[in-house]
């Protein structure tokens, strides 16, 4: 158990809470801790901070969370704050048990005691390791987090007032994360060989490269993993370590979220094939927003955090040009392939199966099934996974589609199913689509089911296709 640094007399701490041997102070209410002061800062922002966790059940159906063990959830909380006890590997297995139904907390296997108690350590045991990770465990009273997460559950956390809280818990982690950015900066800096920049970030050379200087303009086959200040992976091109460099290279520029500005900063200081660890500053990495999970609320990159990049290009080129090579090639490749047939437009056309019906007639309603696949053999779209969902085929419209299909679906027929390989220029060219990169060579695998004429199948101009 990690020493704490008590702020507050001794005194005034038996006096509040008297909870280490499990005893509770509460009013005739059962509301726990009714007579808590909070008389310095460092009382208040651990307050706060275990209030906000605490509030996390809010969100937690009414008649599920009445059924849980509030003391237990007090009680875990508390364990997994102060380290009493180590990662609790059993409780991932108590709460898989426990709530395998959406409806309800199923107890045939373990106590509602144990559950909460488990619950709360997970909930515990991650505002810990967050506030390791800012090397900041030591400025929160255990004690103080503890009430705040108690009255949380009770919804009485109101001896801040709310708005109150969140700045002062948000200027606590914000300072946090440009003190431990500070302080890796500074330490990085010191070490014997390092390039440290006056714009304020530090190169690290693992391996030198071949000479050629990364150009930043570019677009890169690269090694590419980005850590936090703790290099903990927050996202990385390794699929796999027993896998070629090659293999795990992956293509992307500078464009993408995931370089931040100071690693365009430093490329020309790296070499092609040469391996670094780049060490960002936080305003040249996220900033002062960070990064945010585009489908939750969540953090991906705290605000305020120095980021490490562990990097390696193997290639570079001109923008899109990778895409470009892909592309040709797959094109050249599919014209030796059986049963196929070239365009005038450039696409390359191959017959999986003839099918027995009537060609399709140019501007008509089709309705078919396919599999998108792009130039790096990535399906994008697959019309039959809706199918499985008892959802029918999609229909459209030859006049509101991409030019390659208005010149290859006529080559098709009813029941046939195809293999149609489309050059970028008539597919959806320099600018991409959605989930479609610029210069994007794609492959369609299509069966067509139906088609009719204008209006048959259609009603509206689709939007996409």
């Amino acid at each position: 158990m990690m020493k704490i640094k008590w702020i507050i007399p001794v005194v005034i701490f038996f006096a509040a809470c008297d909870s280490k041997d499990g005893n509770r102070t509460q009013d005739e209410f059962g509301v726990p801790y009714p007579d808590v002061k909070l008389n310095e800062f460092n009382e208040k922002l651990s307050y706060g901070m275990g209030a906000d966790i605490g509030a996390n059940f809010n969100n937690m159906p009414k008649e599920m969370f009445e059924t849980m063990n509030t003391v237990a959830l007090e009680s875990g909380f508390f364990s997994g704050l102060s380290g009493e006890e180590s990662d609790r590997d059993d409780c991932q297995g108590i709460l898989s048990s426990a709530f395998s139904s959406n409806a309800q907390i199923d107890t045939t296997q373990f106590s509602m005691e144990s559950i909460s108690d488990c619950y709360g350590f997970l909930f515990g045991d991650m505002l810990r390791k967050n506030l390791s990770g800012k090397d900041a465990l030591e400025s929160i009273d255990f004690e103080f987090a503890r009430i705040g997460f108690a009255h949380a559950l009770y919804e009485v956390d109101t001896l801040i007032p709310l708005d109150e809280r969140s700045k002062m818990v948000a200027d606590f982690n914000n300072d946090m994360a440009k003190q431990k950015g500070e302080r890796l900066l500074n330490e990085v800096s010191q070490i014997e060989g390092v390039l440290s920049d006056e714009k304020g970030w530090v190169l690290k050379t693992i391996q030198p490269g071949n000479g050629e200087p990364v150009k930043s303009d570019y677009e890169y086959n690269i090694l590419y993993t980005l850590m936090n200040a703790n290099r903990d992976t927050i996202v990385s091109t390794f699929i796999d370590a027993e896998m070629s460099d090659e293999a795990n290279a992956q293509i992307i520029n500078t464009d993408d979220i995931v370089i931040p500005n100071g690693w365009t900063l430093a490329a020309s200081s790296m070499e092609v094939n040469g391996e670094y660890e780049l060490f960002l500053p936080y305003d040249l990495a996220y900033g002062e927003r960070g990064l945010m999970n585009q489908n939750s609320t969540s953090y991906i990159i705290q605000p305020y955090s120095a980021v490490i990049i562990s990097s390696r290009v193997l290639e570079q080129n001109e923008m899109h040009a990778f895409a470009k090579s892909r592309g040709a090639k797959i094109i050249e490749e599919a014209k030796k392939n059986p049963n196929t047939i070239v365009g005038k437009s450039g696409y390359v056309l191959e017959t999986l199966r003839e099918g027995e019906g009537d060609k399709v007639t140019p501007g008509s309603d089709v309705q078919a099934h396919y599999i998108l696949t792009n130039s790096s053999g990535d399906i994008v779209e697959n019309s039959y996974d809706g199918a499985a969902q008892g959802r029918p085929a999609p229909a459209f419209s030859l006049n509101g589609v991409i030019q390659g299909w208005q010149d290859a679906v006529p080559q098709m027929r009813k029941g046939g199913k195809y293999r149609l390989y489309l050059p970028y220029d008539i597919a959806y060219g320099e600018r991409g689509n959605q989930g479609i990169s610029p210069y994007e060579t794609l492959t369609f695998e299509m069966e067509i089911l139906d088609f009719g004429k204008p209006g048959s199948l259609v009603q509206q101009r689709p939007q996409g296709m």
